[in-house]
């Protein structure tokens, strides 16, 4: 009986890679579902300016970030990916201050009034809450943990899980498609009858990620981007862009 010739190199490194790549799309698409399902139980009218309305979202971030630190973890990336160093909180207050800025600008030249786009915004911080309420700077301590979760699960995790199969720069652009994509609900769960859907979020997700990502890849490391995510969105939250 014959023995089985062994697979040339290059066939078993193609196979490697058509595996790699496999896993690296079955943990991102799983981190975007199951991050959709959390921004839509988050934003669903019920939960609106509810204490519970971050809720679902802690919840399943927690849950993955505990993955993504066990995956580090386990490939001998932790130390190098969460060590902190000199300068990452200025470096994080910055790009927070900027994209806050940003953010400032957009809603002058697209939600402010009297254009009926204002709807947009206000159904968001509506939904969040009233920022003059008791105990309204707890949950933007809660806030801030969720970003800080968010930029772990999906720098930490979803970009660099992409990047040994499709290369950096791919792998920057999907993360931020797939970052937009898991706020695709609030299109239609913070929309409008006047105006339609509301994309704030989701085009804020994609554009934002790509800072985000970008940051993490110029220093290799997660906390310079951890803290501009979380210093922007607590940032956004405790100084609101719209006041009802």
């Amino acid at each position: 009986m014959n023995e089985p010739e062994d697979k040339p190199p290059a066939v078993v490194e193609e196979e490697m890679r058509d595996a790699t790549l496999r896993e690296a799309l079955l943990v991102a698409g799983g981190v975007t579902a199951a991050s959709a399902l959390a921004v839509a139980a988050a934003f669903s009218p019920e939960r609106a300016g509810g204490p519970w309305m971050l809720g679902s979202m802690g919840l399943v971030y927690a849950a993955l970030g505990a993955w993504a630190v066990l995956r580090l973890k386990q490939r001998g990336e932790l130390y190098d990916q969460l060590r902190p160093a000199a300068g990452d909180l200025s470096i994080g207050a910055i790009v927070a201050g900027v994209l806050y800025g940003v953010a400032m600008a957009v809603h002058i030249l697209v939600t402010s009034p009297p254009s009926p786009r204002v709807a947009w915004i206000m159904r968001l911080y509506l939904a969040l809450g009233d920022p003059a309420a008791e105990g309204r700077h707890l949950v933007g301590g809660v806030v801030f943990v969720v970003a800080a979760l968010e930029e772990l699960v999906w720098r930490g995790l979803v970009m660099r899980v992409l990047t040994e199969p499709l290369g950096p720069i791919r792998a920057w652009l999907l993360q931020a498609f797939l970052f937009a994509l898991a706020h695709l609900p609030t299109m239609f769960l913070l929309g409008d009858p006047a105006v339609g859907p509301n994309p704030l979020l989701v085009l804020a997700g994609f554009s934002y990620s790509l800072v985000w990502g970008r940051v993490a890849m110029r220093w290799d490391r997660l906390p310079p981007a951890l803290f501009a995510h979380a210093l922007f969105t607590w940032g956004a939250f405790e100084f609101p862009i719209w006041r009802p």
